[in-house]
């Protein structure tokens, strides 16, 4: 498994110009089909945080968090969100989507996870970029603490490419994957803190389960370092579960795509 774990980490390593290259054409190729380009970028996620805001905000008069406005407070949950949900989902199609190419050619398919996600990246910088100027308009200023960012757009990332790594090769072994993907993100919107606050269930067995979900741990990273000025060491026990889970599907995706990496065209 540490062989299979090397050889990945090997091959993103050695085609960094490459995963750029393919996720810069894949970016320009999706603005290329339309006529407004990357007005779309920022204006579908606007458009979604706003539905989200007149229907739990509005119509559900949800309550200012910690003194925080609603709004301000679930656009620090969703930004992050907006980010890794189309990663994860687009992920598990990275093989199947490239699979003309595969057959081709001989290909590094462990990179293409990666080049999801620094597609999907441009898209997060985007709407942060909209978010920080909502945020000086509320109040919320850029410091010292906003440099935790980094950290977690860091395990954003990390997480997001080793789910994939896992994903994509089932999907390959079975289509009905991005399908059940699909479902759970839906399902997990929700069942994460994200429009809600963790304090309302309280501090119990319920509230420890979900502080284990790696999303819950980034989320709540995004509005520590926005709202809170916490460090990225306050949570022990969301840090360790966060990492834990990460590492194992690192591992576990790593096998599965060294042990199918010669068998993907016998797969379509």
């Amino acid at each position: 498994m540490f062989v299979s774990a090397g050889y990945v980490l090997k091959e993103n390593i050695q085609n960094m110009y490459r995963i750029y290259s393919i996720a810069k054409y894949e970016l320009l190729a999706d603005m290329r089909d339309s006529k407004l380009g990357v007005f779309w970028n920022f204006a579908n996620p606007i458009i979604q945080v706003m539905t989200y805001w007149f229907v739990f905000g509005y119509v559900f008069n949800r309550k200012d968090v910690d003194g925080i406005p609603y709004l301000i407070w679930m656009l620090g949950g969703m930004v992050v969100w907006f980010f890794i949900s189309p990663c994860i989902t687009d992920g598990c199609n990275a093989v199947f989507k490239k699979i003309s190419v595969i057959t081709k050619m001989k290909f590094p398919v462990s990179i293409l996870p990666m080049t999801i996600v620094l597609e999907k990246l441009f898209d997060h910088l985007c709407l942060f970029a909209i978010v920080v100027v909502i945020f000086a308009t509320q109040g919320y200023f850029p410091d010292i603490y906003w440099l935790g960012l980094l950290y977690y757009l860091l395990c954003t990332i990390v997480f997001a490419v080793s789910l994939s790594l896992t994903t994509s090769v089932l999907n390959m072994l079975a289509r009905d994957t991005r399908k059940l993907i699909l479902a759970c993100m839906r399902l997990l919107l929700y069942l994460t803190p994200i429009l809600w606050d963790i304090e309302r269930i309280g501090h119990g067995r319920v509230a420890r389960i979900i502080m284990c979900n790696p999303i819950y741990y980034i989320v709540q990273g995004y509005r520590d370092c926005f709202f809170y000025h916490r460090g990225f060491m306050e949570y022990s026990w969301s840090m360790a579960c966060f990492w834990a889970i990460t590492l194992v599907l690192f591992f576990v995706g790593s096998y599965m795509m060294y042990k199918f990496k010669t068998r993907f065209i016998d797969m379509i």
